[in-house]
């Protein structure tokens, strides 16, 4: 039986913790996930469309391809933001089929980490294989050394 803790304030982790030793104590696993609730923010959307975007969209001219801007966002949407989820059976006589099922997500619930990773792939990617140097944002403050390019805040 695995149980699965949302926390949304501090004053939830005390109660939560004694819980957690006694799962420990007796020998289970215990996966401990911290992920931003903070959402998306409206300087990473404007650096995506302002920057990020018609840089791709020059790279992919130079390539032989004239998309619009709604149509780079599509693509790198489905490359990086979009669940891929592997399927694999084995058949009666044995032979084994692998089916990659692709599940198309939306920016618009995505989360600020979530952006910040899909940032830092789509800038990546445009690096290495579309040839582009995407320059990082430029922000009132640095982001934290730790924090991935698309961390603007």
């Amino acid at each position: 039986m695995s149980k699965k803790y949302i926390i949304s304030n501090a004053q939830q982790i005390v109660p939560l913790w004694a819980d957690i030793k006694n799962a420990v104590e007796k020998g289970r696993v215990v996966t401990v996930e911290v992920k931003s609730a903070a959402t998306k923010t409206k300087e990473q959307l404007g650096y995506y469309w302002s920057v990020v975007i018609p840089a791709v969209q020059e790279g992919m001219r130079e390539h032989g391809n004239e998309l619009k801007p709604a149509e780079v966002n599509e693509i790198l949407n489905a490359k990086f933001f979009s669940n891929i989820k592997t399927v694999s059976w084995v058949s009666k006589e044995g032979i084994q089929y692998v089916h990659q099922l692709e599940e198309k997500r939306s920016k618009s619930g995505a989360t600020k980490d979530e952006m910040s990773h899909f940032l830092d792939q789509v800038i990546r990617w445009a690096g290495e294989d579309l040839g582009i140097y995407i320059p990082k944002p430029t922000t009132e403050e640095s982001p934290d050394p730790g924090q991935g390019v698309g961390g603007i805040s």
